[in-house]
């Protein structure tokens, strides 16, 4: 795929399928530039992943011709006019000046995500966007210069203009809504650009061919009149002037800023704040470091495409890494530790430790000390003891308000459904994210650490065990008469019932085994622990095999009943062995080889259509019975499928499938995770981070060694 402007993206697809959103994450800052859907809204957004109502300005003149702009804007006004001044009129009138510009159309317009971010195209016009830059390191080795560039919180956009055939001089504009000043005044020219208060803005060096533009109108105020600044107004950006027969590109630095203490229940500021003044020093420094920035950007970009993964494959991974990094936020205590927050999309929750999990693969990548810091944050403050041990709790709190210790704003008692206890598969969620942190980043000390607690897991996991099966069978106390769930909440109870669950059988041999071979490996030797957890996996294996329905193939949802619903997710807890170091445990003929062919033999019964096969959509159904499935756990098994199962043909490969529903059904919301499975419709889990189960197909993940 060629970048050069007068060239042409190689994949015709990218003409197709341009109208969805994407959220452009700025790490560790829980903020986002959007956009995306056509004559919406776009620009940014600060503690939130919410497409703004508001519009965002991209185009471009020659002489006295047209004005030519991409459609991110809905057309409507923002914020007061000048007729409520001079008349009381409403200011929520339609933007006439937007209307009477001609907005390209998406046969004019090519679009493309990449890893680092993306790029829109039309006419004489480049547009992208640079918003993941790879790596994050620990706070704890950084030096100060190092710590300024890794936790910045700003992206960068490039802007390119092509007049080279031109007879006249062209006008170009990038501006938005919703911005209250601009920065020469606050930083007596050093910076040319617009800000909304102090919380976010975007600005550019100063140049002769550059001007701040703030008026009524933005798009009137660019390319019709030259009037001085209006600093009551809430449109502003910035004009450029291209000669004729020229090219010009132009580097803009976006960024964003909060001061202060931002949360509730931990008492804790936005951790940039400790290492910048205000939102000028934000942007100048992103100005300054630029190239380096562009030089990361470039590398992760290579370092997709020579992947040999499909373009759907590829966008599924890009699209998933963006709606992560936007719901990444790095907050600092007043004493002064690190404490990494994932909120989980539109439900604002905070480090949902069913989510942890499946981010954990993307974490031990590309910065594995946030698993850490999450796994000693969940421990501290979400723990609890029930009459069982100990478990965990769903999240810890949600928009930035933390919930008190050991408790969640999700779970609820005296429920069976959707918002009761989790206690069983957190625990499990815990456990087996500690042995993934432990193997991958190669941190045997702080494993060591956590002996304890580990033994206190194994133990618990146990005793939720009533009949001895190696299966949990009993609903932690804190339900009161309810009974727990899975992380699948708003699916039928072939995945949302935790108790005698297929799916979390699977789970739990797999923490059994995780466990056996970390305290093996810290211990140095076989010990009550290694050998406790050793017989759990081997009773919940063979209660598994033994639950085989004869003549179908295939494992029931639910093992207590007469539930015959068929479930793709029952070999989903292969994953967790290949990463914790054990390998031979998910080997055809490894020492589980009897559970291991039957959830092969179980996966290939169940993925046909009609069954785990959408009929209509042709896309993969997590289960037979509900047209609720998720994409970041069709990731996961998919991977399952194909890596350790040695499932590769058709059935699996439904990549066009599941890409188009992001493209199309879900267009409203970039990366949703509960989607229908007949039309990709959303469904839930909208704006989303944990389709970043994607990044297992960049292959084997490498062990970072803890410095």
């Amino acid at each position: 795929m060629t970048s050069d402007l007068n060239g042409s993206l190689s994949m015709e697809s990218n003409r197709k399928n341009i109208d969805y959103y994407s959220l452009h994450g700025i790490w560790g800052a829980y903020a986002s530039f959007v956009l995306g859907r056509m004559e919406r809204g776009a620009g940014v957004v600060v503690g939130d992943v919410r497409p703004p109502e508001r519009g965002l300005f991209v185009g471009y003149r020659v002489g006295a011709g047209e004005t030519c702009l991409l459609p991110f804007s809905s057309g409507r006004k923002y914020g007061l006019g000048v007729t409520a001044y001079l008349s009381g009129e409403s200011f929520q009138n339609i933007d006439e000046h937007y209307k009477k510009a001609r907005r390209f159309n998406p046969e004019e317009i090519e679009r493309q995500i990449y890893f680092s971010g993306e790029e829109w195209r039309a006419k004489s016009m480049r547009f992208r966007i640079y918003s993941f830059f790879g790596e994050v390191p620990d706070p704890a080795i950084v030096s100060l210069a190092s710590a300024r560039s890794a936790y910045r919180p700003s992206i960068l956009l490039e802007l390119s203009f092509d007049n080279s055939d031109g007879k006249e001089a062209m006008t170009g504009l990038f501006g938005m809504q919703g911005i209250r000043r601009p920065l020469s005044d606050s930083t007596n020219g050093a910076l040319l650009g617009m800000a909304s208060n102090d919380c976010f803005g975007f600005g550019i060096r100063p140049a002769a061919d550059v001007e701040e533009v703030m008026d009524w109108s933005v798009i009137n105020a660019t390319f019709n009149c030259s009037r001085p600044l209006c600093r009551l107004a809430s449109e502003g950006g910035l004009r450029f002037k291209i000669p004729a027969h020229s090219k010009a590109k132009y580097i803009i630095a976006l960024g964003v800023y909060r001061d202060g203490i931002i949360t509730s229940g931990r008492r804790a500021f936005a951790y940039y704040s400790n290492l910048f003044k205000d939102l000028e020093d934000v942007i100048e420094n992103a100005l300054d470091q630029a190239e380096e920035s562009l030089c990361k950007a470039q590398r992760l970009d290579d370092m997709l495409e020579s992947s040999g993964l499909s373009e759907d494959r590829c966008f599924l991974i890009a699209q998933a890494a963006h709606s992560y990094v936007a719901n990444t936020e790095l907050l600092r205590t007043e004493a002064g530790e690190p404490v990494f927050i994932v909120s989980e999309g539109e439900y604002q929750m905070m480090n949902t430790l069913d989510l942890v999990i499946d981010q954990a693969f993307w974490e031990a990548r590309f910065s594995p000390w946030t698993l850490r810091n999450e796994l000693e944050s969940l421990e501290e403050y979400s723990s609890y003891e029930d009459s069982y041990g100990l478990a965990f709790a769903h999240d810890q709190g949600v928009d930035n308000c933390f919930a008190p210790r050991g408790r969640s704003v999700y779970e609820m008692p005296g429920l069976t459904g959707c918002f009761s206890f989790m206690s069983y598969e957190e625990t499990l969620n815990w456990t087996i994210s500690a042995c993934i942190y432990s193997n991958l980043a190669e941190d045997w000390k702080w494993a060591l650490q956590k002996r304890k607690v580990l033994s206190s897991c194994l133990e618990s996991l146990i005793a939720r065990d009533e009949n001895g099966d190696g299966i949990m069978d009993r609903d932690s106390d804190r339900c009161e008469g309810g009974a727990e769930i899975t992380t699948y909440d708003s699916l039928d109870i072939s995945l949302g019932q935790a108790r005698n669950n297929l799916y979390l059988a699977v789970k739990a041999w797999s923490a059994f085994v995780c466990l056996e071979a970390i305290f093996k490996r810290i211990d140095g030797k076989e010990t009550y622990e290694s050998r406790t957890a050793a017989k759990a996996a081997n009773l919940a294996a063979s209660t598994i095999a033994a639950n085989m329905l004869e003549p179908d193939g295939f494992i029931p949802a639910i093992i207590e009943s007469e539930n015959r619903s068929r479930i793709i997710p029952a070999i989903e807890g292969l994953v967790y062995p290949k990463f914790c170091g054990v390998p031979e445990a998910i080997a055809i003929d490894g020492p589980y080889r009897e559970l291991v062919c039957a959830l092969k033999r179980h996966l290939e019964n169940v993925l046909v259509p009609g069954l785990c096969i959408d009929s209509s959509s042709g896309g993969w159904k997590l289960s037979s019975t509900s047209n609720n499935t998720w994409l970041s756990k069709i990731f996961l098994n998919q991977y399952v499928a194909e890596h350790i199962l040695g499932i590769c043909d058709d059935r699996v490969s439904r990549d066009a499938i599941h890409a188009s529903w992001l493209k199309t059904g879900s267009a409203d919301f970039a990366a949703t995770d509960q989607v229908d499975s007949m039309s990709g419709k959303d469904l839930g889990s909208r704006l989303y981070p944990r389709l970043v189960t994607s990044i297992l197909w960049l292959g084997s993940i490498p062990r970072q060694t803890k410095a």
